[in-house]
């Protein structure tokens, strides 16, 4: 087949040659063209892949149909043109390959090639897969290349998306994870279709003091986790609530934490999947650490717990008080005076106790607020260091010895005119730690008889101060109550205050 007959088919591209004059090019007319390169673009033009001749060592382009999106705007007019005056945007790319595969007769093949074209009249990023071959005659001479191209610019920008997507994911999730850390948050998911099948995040087995591999922990170990004294309720309210209807499921509950047996307090909060017969499906929900809640919302009862006490026991106090004076006085003008004196005491005292929240006080000062509500220095002994207590402690131990000296001016040794309180405390070192000791010391009062209770002084110190770092005892002796304090120095400041020194 020659001249208008040739090539066969080859659609636009095969229209073109067949008509084509070769005067615009050094190709020359078709009918002159070697029989190999022919063949060779017979092959080319019926192929639905991509493909390019580059002829002899110009690289003069024959392309198909396929080959037209690569080519862009630059179609017809690089038909039978050079590689380089074609493509001059990327001559280097195109010397290295005629290099390489015309010259030396070695293919190349490319994944991803990026690229900078002007197919389309302006400068556009395009990635490229292409395998280059040489095209030799029978003596082994190199008459030309062949280039199968695909063009994966859509695929490469795609999954620069995802790529782009999945990192801003990671980047979330190690925030989200940050944020759980921050905020004791653990995530967690049940499979309720047969049974309970978990898993667990990171945060949660965190939250739970669990290790890495208890990722898909089981349904009792978590069970055994629980309190005892709240594992049966809390068990059956998780069963009723997936065997019901409900889609929220709330709770609020101790654990024991393996890692170092400490007692945590867990918010769970879970939405529940259910299908359309309301079977339930999945869990998913968050457990949040609330021990610090908890143990503020304690402290936020005994205060109120002792506010009340306060209330009730104050008009006992002034009772007390009112007699004492009365009993001792010489005068009515003196009896007022004093009086009016040991009230202002009181309410100095009570002061200390409203303030002792919200900044360190010292000890020396909460003393002298003891000592104003009998109002006679002379009924008290009292020796220390100078030591800063942070607030909490302040409070607690304000409240403790407020309770002390109300119960001996209504009952013990400063409920007549004899009797004495001793009142010490000092800083020894124990293992290399700080330890504060306190001594309240009641005599010359009345007979002591042992309440049929704790009284609120102890239970305050419990409640106030980590039982680790503070012990609280009284002695009901024959001679007067003794109470002592032993507790960690660094736990009273709040790890604030230094000690100054001792008088």
């Amino acid at each position: 087949m020659a001249g208008g007959s040739w090539p066969v088919g080859g659609g636009e591209v095969g229209a073109l040659l067949r008509g084509w004059t070769g005067a615009d090019t050094a190709l020359g007319p078709v009918a002159g063209w070697p029989e190999r390169l022919r063949s060779a673009l017979q092959m080319v033009l019926t192929s639905p892949t991509p493909m390019v001749i580059l002829w002899g060592a110009e690289g003069r382009l024959l392309y198909n149909d396929a080959y037209l999106g690569i080519a862009g705007v630059k179609h017809p007019d690089i038909l039978g043109r050079s590689l380089l005056d074609a493509w001059p945007e990327v001559a280097d790319f195109h010397n290295e390959v005629m290099a390489t595969v015309f010259v030396g007769g070695a293919p190349l093949s490319y994944r991803d090639l990026p690229l900078v074209l002007h197919r389309s009249g302006v400068a556009e990023d395009v990635w490229l897969n292409v395998d280059y071959s040489p095209l030799f005659d029978d003596g082994g001479a190199v008459l030309g290349v062949l280039a199968v191209v695909t063009e994966t610019t859509t695929l490469v920008r795609a999954q620069r998306e995802r790529d782009a997507a999945a990192q801003a994911l990671r980047r979330r999730e190690q925030e989200l994870a940050q944020v759980q850390k921050i905020g004791k948050v653990g995530g967690l998911e049940v499979d309720l279709r047969d049974g309970f099948r978990n898993t667990r995040s990171p945060e949660y087995l965190l939250v739970h003091g669990l290790p890495p591999d208890a990722v898909h922990e089981s349904h009792e170990d978590w069970v055994r986790r629980i309190h005892p004294q709240e594992r049966a309720v809390v068990e059956s309210h998780f069963r009723e609530t997936v065997a019901g209807t409900a889609t929220d499921y709330q709770m609020e509950y101790r654990i024991i934490r393996p890692s170092d047996g400490a007692e945590r307090w867990i918010s769970a909060v879970a939405q529940i999947e259910r299908d359309a017969d309301g079977r339930p499906l999945r869990l998913v929900g968050a457990h949040i650490d609330i021990t610090e809640r908890k143990e503020t919302e304690a402290q936020l009862r005994l205060l109120m717990q002792e506010l009340a006490h306060r209330v009730k026991n104050t008009l006992a106090m002034i009772q007390a008080i009112a007699s004492q004076t009365l009993r001792g006085a010489t005068s009515l003008e003196a009896a007022n005076e004093t009086f009016s004196a040991r009230l202002a005491a009181l309410a100095r005292a009570h002061d200390l106790l409203l303030g002792g929240h919200q900044a360190h006080a010292a000890m020396a000062d909460i003393a002298d607020s003891i000592i104003g509500i009998q109002g006679d220095p002379s009924r008290f002994v009292i020796r220390g260091p100078e030591v800063v207590l942070g607030p909490r402690a302040a409070l607690a131990l304000t409240l403790v010895l407020h309770e002390l000296a109300t119960n001996a001016v209504k009952y013990g040794s400063l409920s007549n005119q004899t009797g004495r309180v001793a009142l010490s405390w000092r800083i020894d070192e124990i293992d290399g730690m700080p330890q504060f000791r306190l001594r309240w010391q009641e005599s010359g009062g009345p007979p002591v008889t042992p309440p049929s209770r704790r009284g609120f002084g102890s239970r305050l110190i419990e409640r106030t101060m980590p039982a680790s770092q503070g012990r609280a005892d009284s002695a009901f002796l024959p001679t007067g109550l003794v109470f002592t304090l032993d507790a960690q120095l660094a736990a009273l400041k709040d790890g604030e205050g230094e000690e100054a020194g001792r008088s």
